[in-house]
Order: structure tokens, then sequence, then C-alpha cells
């Protein structure tokens, strides 16, 4: 079961236009599952994270800081289609008095299997489901706990304390590595064994401790008597669930000093972190065919904080290796998740600010190059970042696509165009000298790309404000060809 898409209005900066976002699934090929969302700063990157929390997690958060506050009035909505083997995951993760609720609303969609789930800050929010026959949303009550069961949703925040993924509980990293041996562990024979020694040590008459106890039990019993009537008091140690003990773990880290993991640098506590959530991951996906998963989303926000340059390239090379049996979504700005051979295998997303919130698209399967996207290409369109690599593309394309293959061709074309030759380039070759010539601004800079060793022209420059009017009029032309 996997994530299909994802529909929210009016949750926190998104207004009411942020059209439905369908993501990557994973289908065995290496970036299938991966879903990028790049952009820059408070374009909406993690507040569509925090809209998958808000549904799955319901955060205790008064209505106010969740709604739209262009739009304090409406209510926040937040819908996700899942798809897959959903009546399986039904099976095996729900509550069996739920179990007929869930199926009663799996629909089919060209023979796959749909459920859709919606919550918003209406009333007490509880998850409603789609009913395909009706149209409309069922609110059954009590299915919120149904619905966590049913899937795991990791988040590793880029504003909160890595540490805090190495402490044990229901939602955390280490909570869920350590989950997954429990139910087997308390059937081994050293727990039971276990049990036994905890009972003598505590429980027994004979015991050190149980003898010290005697006399408290005594004059408490005593009193009690006296005051209330006959009665025996007795101290009995309950066995301790194998959780309990689990929420004392404690992470080492030995780089030269052995210290707990939360006493180490921030950086290291993050790469600690994401490396439990990579074993997580690998552990789910080594798992026999036959043996149903409960199915794992991992949300990853600006994996590249605190990472060195390296770092972030294993990370995001083991992440696209996850990505081909389980759903990963990352919001990211930096060029190591972006500069890839495997970037058009994944679901890229750029995130741009609109004047009614956020506005994302999915530009995986559009560009300005059949090979689409590159690396310059993703930073124009996300960072509107004009870069030597996209104008070298753009002027190679238009070369291709026009056939004119000399820079005097194809220079005249650009010049029919109506792209002025408004700049002097004066040739050298091994330090000769040679013939100064009008060009346009695209062949001016293409030729200081190309030719940084002629030293004639090294007063003579060009801005970065040229670099993207020249980058931009060659995607106009493009565009006009292309029509």
């Amino acid at each position: 079961m996997y994530i299909k898409e994802l529909t929210t209005k009016f949750y926190k900066s998104i207004g009411s236009n942020l059209e439905t976002l369908t993501f990557g699934i994973p289908n065995g090929n290496i970036g299938s599952g991966l879903n990028i969302f790049i952009g820059e700063n408070n374009t909406g990157k993690s507040t569509i994270f925090e809209a998958f929390d808000f549904l799955r997690n319901k955060p205790s958060k008064p209505k106010s800081s969740i709604v739209n506050k262009s739009n304090p009035d409406k209510d926040a909505i937040v819908d996700i289609v899942f798809k897959g083997d959903i009546d399986s995951v039904i099976e095996e993760f729900s509550q069996d008095n739920k179990k007929s609720v869930f199926r009663a609303r799996v629909y089919e969609i060209d023979g796959a299997e749909h459920l859709k789930l919606q919550r918003s800050t209406e009333g007490k929010s509880p998850i409603k489901i789609w009913n395909s026959e009706t149209g409309i949303y069922d609110n059954v009550s009590g299915i919120d706990a149904p619905v966590k069961g049913m899937f795991e949703a990791n988040f590793v925040w880029a504003d909160t304390n890595p540490n805090d993924e190495a402490k044990f509980g229901s939602s955390t990293i280490t909570g869920n590595l350590i989950g997954e041996i429990l139910n087997s562990f308390t059937e081994h024979e050293e727990y039971q064994t276990f049990l036994e020694q905890y009972d003598t040590t505590f429980n027994n008459e004979a015991s050190n401790l149980k003898q010290q106890l005697s006399d408290i039990e005594q004059r408490t019993q005593n009193i009690f008597q006296e005051q209330f009537g006959a009665g025996n008091i007795q101290f009995q140690f309950e066995p301790i669930a194998p959780s309990n003990f689990f929420k004392n773990v404690k992470v080492y880290i030995d780089d030269g000093t052995e210290t707990v993991m939360d006493e180490k640098g921030s950086g290291m506590q993050r790469a600690v972190a994401l490396a439990m959530v990579q074993v997580y991951a690998d552990i789910l996906r080594q798992q026999p065919d036959t043996d149903l998963r409960k199915p794992l989303f991992l949300f990853i926000d600006e994996p590249e904080i605190c990472l060195h340059p390296k770092a972030q390239d294993k990370l995001f090379n083991a992440l696209l290796e996850l990505s081909r049996s389980n759903q990963i979504f990352i919001a990211t700005h930096s060029p190591y998740f972006l500069s890839s051979e495997h970037v058009r295998d994944m679901n890229l997303f750029v995130c741009k600010q609109g004047e009614d919130g956020p506005e994302i698209s999915n530009i995986s399967s559009s560009g300005f190059f059949p090979w689409s996207p590159t690396w310059g290409e993703i930073n124009y369109m996300a960072f509107d970042m004009p870069t030597v690599e996209l104008h070298n593309e753009l002027y190679g394309r238009l070369q291709e696509v026009t056939e004119n293959w000399t820079l005097k061709d194809f220079d005249d074309y650009l010049e029919s165009q109506g792209i002025p030759k408004d700049k002097s380039w004066t040739e050298e070759k091994k330090g000769v000298i040679g013939s100064t010539f009008d060009r346009t601004l695209m062949t001016f800079i293409r030729n200081k790309i190309h030719h940084p060793e002629n030293t004639t022209m090294l007063g003579s420059d060009y801005t970065s404000e040229e670099l993207k009017n020249s980058i931009d009029s060659m995607i106009a032309i493009l565009n006009t060809i292309d029509d």
C-alpha cells in the first residue's frame, strides 16, 4: 500500500488553488519511490510534510495555528489517497471490529485498490473515509487508531533535535527499530528465564528484598486492621514489560571519546538518526515477500543539514536504493540530491510562492530538453538561479533543432529572431590575436564559457543579469520552435 495522491486546502500557508499532488510509487526500479521537494524557503516544502503528519497523527495544536491565516474562517482540509494491496493491509493491521468499515470503502480504479482518507479542522477533527458509492466522506467513529496502525510514517524534521530519534517511542526511529523484535523476544527462552529470576528476586518470601519489605507490610496491615477491619496487605512486583526496559536505551558513540549521543555535535547526531532510518527501511525491504510488512513512509526534511558533501552523496545513494521498495519523501536545497544521474528516475516537485500560497509542480516529465530535468534546469526552475550549465544546454539544443552548427550561422539565426549583435568578441588562437566580430549576447557568453584561455577578452565579462537575460531569451525562442 502506497500513497498515491495528496490534496490539501487552507492548511497553514496553503490556499485554495494547490493542485492535487501525485507521487512516485516503488516498482522495483531505483528512484521509483523517491519524491523530492525543492524550492526556496517558505514555499511549502515542510508544510506538505506537516499535512501528512496532521492526517495521521493529529498534532495537538490549536486550530488557529493550523488554518490558513488569510482564510481564518475556512477549515483546513487534508486528503490522502492510498493505492495497492489495501485489503491485505486491512486484514493484517486493522483492528478486527473496524475491518469491515475499511473494506466497505475500498474502491477500484483500473483494477487497483484505492482507499481515500480525510482529516479537517472541522469539529473534533476525526479521520473520515471516502465512500465511492455516495460520493461523500463517512464520519465513522473510532477509526483514528486503526488508521495509525495500518501504516508507519517516520518524520525527521529539520528544526527538531535529532537526538530525539534515538529515544524509545512509538513514533521514533529507535522505537520502530527495537519494536520490530519485541514480539518475538517475549516468546524467547531468555526472556522467560528472566521473568522467573525477576519473580524470585522481588516476590519470593526468602529474598532479601522481600524480607526487608515484610516489616513495612506488617506495620501497614496492623494499622489497616485496627481502623478498617480484617485484611491482609502484601506488596507484589508485577513483571516489567520489555518496552519499559527499552525506554532506558541510550545510544553511545565512540569517535575517539565514548559518550552518549546527545553529548555529540548535532551533525553527528543527525547522521546517526539518518543511519537508523536507512537500517529500519532496509530491514523491512529484506523481509520475505510472503510476509506482509506494515507500509512505511519516510519523510526527511533537509537531510543535508550538518552533513558534509561526501556524507550527503552517500546518504542520497542509500535512499535511492531504498526507494526501489519504499516510498520516501525529501525536502531539500542540496545540489547533491539534484545532480544525480538518476534524477530522471524519481519524482521532482518544484515549490514556489504564489499569490494564494505555495504552488507546487512536478517537473519530472516536463522541461526544455528530451533529457530533462538537468541540474541547471532544476536550479533555474526552483531557485530562479541562472547557471552556465543551463546556458550551455540551451545553446546546444537550439543549434541542434535549428541545424545551425557553426557559430556564425547560429549567431545569424539568433539575429533573425530579433537578438541584436551588440557584443564584441576578439578571437585568439595560441596567444595570437585575431579578428574582432560583433556577436549576440548568447554567443558572447558561450565563448566566455568555452574559451577561458582567451587573455584578450579577460577584461570583458558578462553579469549575472546578462546571463539570466540570455537564458530567458533562448528559452523563449525554444518555446516558439516547440509550439
